[in-house]
């Protein structure tokens, strides 16, 4: 029943994108009634937060607020499900070859990279993974918002057809973009041909697999696409995004405007920027048109606060945002704060559509680290090539990774435990991660432990990815003359 309930969901977010905003509003509040129905006759923690606050006439302004300390720490009664357990998710999780496989037959649960200091555990169940999906197509970028009719002709040619979808992720454990790749709804094949390439690879072997691949469509961080578009007008990569359906997609980080010029360089075409969190894979994304990012509120509702949760004008930054997933009715995530910088903007966007746009958004930047190239010029490195076994080490509380001189890295980290062999093992993988991609002879790496990494002052959040040298000032000469 996947692929149908995908198709019908598909329907009504076409629909939706052409409805008044008075017909959003009645969505809006109906899936939110069912989510409050829901959370308190199956969360004990909700049912004891909302103790003495009518569900059926409250206003969301009306409900307390939770972070997610709160949420971890009550895990097991925050669910709706009485056979989610938290210690038994997270050892599930730890075996490698539970990857694309349902929990208990029926949850898809992934862990968060702890920006904010803590990772967190989030669960989804089919249904809400199948609203993820559906809005991913529903609001793909395309030049013209097609009909009913025409969504249909569009799902013939792609089975005549298959549009070839290329993502570079970040693989091998438990992580949201990664997951939600992993469990496509049922016979999406007939449609799509999806390829997930691993980000831990180097870049020339993911520039030989797209070269290989042919894909119409592209979806990866914003800091892989830099370096995708420079190899690109460097003559190393070769895509081209001519079909009907083509685009190039990004998420999980700020979208700048040097990758989207970069990205028009390159291939021509403007990135279609998706704004989400590991709580609700969608909150805004932006359209065809690429002027800016429209807000789901058929599916979410985005609070933009001030540090003491009151409400930010439009066209000002708050400091956080009050997330309410209207559709994940497993774990249900209502008024729960996500520390990112941005607002609404007071412009609206020349596609018609009813949603609300945003200001950008300032949330974390994974900085790309350039590092000397042996004959002259300068290799990119994505910090993650080296980075992702330190999310899966549970003796590190929380990290950072600073480049401090072109060919140098300082890790530093908070651990939960003492002694010398949580030192060692830290440096071991982090080492092993360098010699699998080539670099442990290139760079060097110092490691120090800290009590805590400071929190970036205006979001609030941990930067775990930081280059302190920047890039080289004659990158781009560089990257031409190759």
């Amino acid at each position: 029943m996947g692929l149908l309930r995908v198709i019908g969901l598909n329907f009504s977010l076409l629909a939706a994108n052409k409805a008044t905003p008075e017909k959003i509003a009645r969505i809006r509040e109906r899936r939110f009634r069912r989510l409050l129905r829901t959370a308190v006759a199956q969360s004990r923690f909700y049912r004891e937060l909302y103790r003495g606050i009518d569900i059926e006439t409250c206003q969301l302004a009306d409900l307390p607020t939770v972070d997610k300390p709160t949420m971890m720490a009550n895990f097991d009664d925050f669910v709706t499900d009485r056979r989610l357990r938290r210690a038994e998710i997270t050892e599930w999780l730890r075996d490698k070859s539970h990857l694309g496989q349902m929990y208990l037959g029926r949850f898809i649960p992934f862990q968060t990279s702890g920006t904010t200091g803590e990772n967190a555990l989030v669960v989804y169940d089919r249904r809400a993974l199948d609203f993820v999906h559906a809005a991913l197509i529903a609001r793909h970028a395309l030049p013209e918002e097609p009909s009913l009719l025409g969504f249909l002709r569009i799902m013939f040619q792609s089975m005549v057809k298959k549009t070839r979808i290329a993502a570079v992720l970040m693989t091998g454990g438990p992580y949201p973009a990664y997951t939600a790749a992993r469990y496509p709804p049922p016979l999406h094949g007939l449609f799509v041909k999806e390829e997930v390439f691993s980000l831990l690879d180097p870049v020339p072997t993911i520039v030989e697999q797209l070269n290989a691949y042919h894909c119409d469509t592209l979806f990866s961080y914003p800091s892989l696409l830099d370096i995708l578009a420079r190899e690109q007008l460097a003559g190393r990569l070769h895509l081209k995004f001519t079909a009907p359906l083509s685009a190039i997609a990004s998420g999980s980080e700020p979208l700048t405007d040097s990758t989207r010029r970069l990205a028009q360089a390159a291939w021509g075409r403007d990135v279609q920027d998706t704004y989400g969190s590991s709580e609700c894979f969608i909150m805004a994304r932006s359209c065809g048109k690429f002027e800016r990012m429209h807000v789901s509120t058929d599916l979410c509702c985005m609070e933009i606060v001030d540090r003491h949760n009151r409400p930010v004008p439009d066209g000002q930054t708050g400091d956080k945002v009050l997330l309410t997933n209207l559709f994940n009715l497993a774990q249900p995530f209502i008024r729960y704060e996500v520390s990112d910088v941005t607002g609404y903007s007071t412009e609206s966007c020349s596609c018609g559509q009813p949603f609300p746009t945003l200001l950008p958004v300032e949330g974390r930047t994974d900085d790309i680290f350039y590092i000397d190239r042996p004959g002259g010029g300068y290799d990119a490195v994505h910090p993650y090539l080296f980075l992702g076994p330190i999310v899966e080490l549970a003796q590190v509380r929380e990290y950072q990774l600073a480049q401090t001189g072109r060919n140098e890295v300082t890790f530093a980290y908070a651990s939960a435990d003492s002694g010398p062999e949580v030192d060692a093992k830290v440096r071991e993988v982090l080492e092993t991660g360098m010699r699998n991609a080539g670099l442990l002879d290139r760079m060097a790496l110092k490691t120090t432990r800290v009590e805590s990494i400071p929190r970036d002052p205006r979001s609030g959040k941990l930067r775990q990815i930081i280059s302190r040298v920047g890039a080289p000032p004659d990158l781009d000469d560089n990257v031409m003359r190759h």
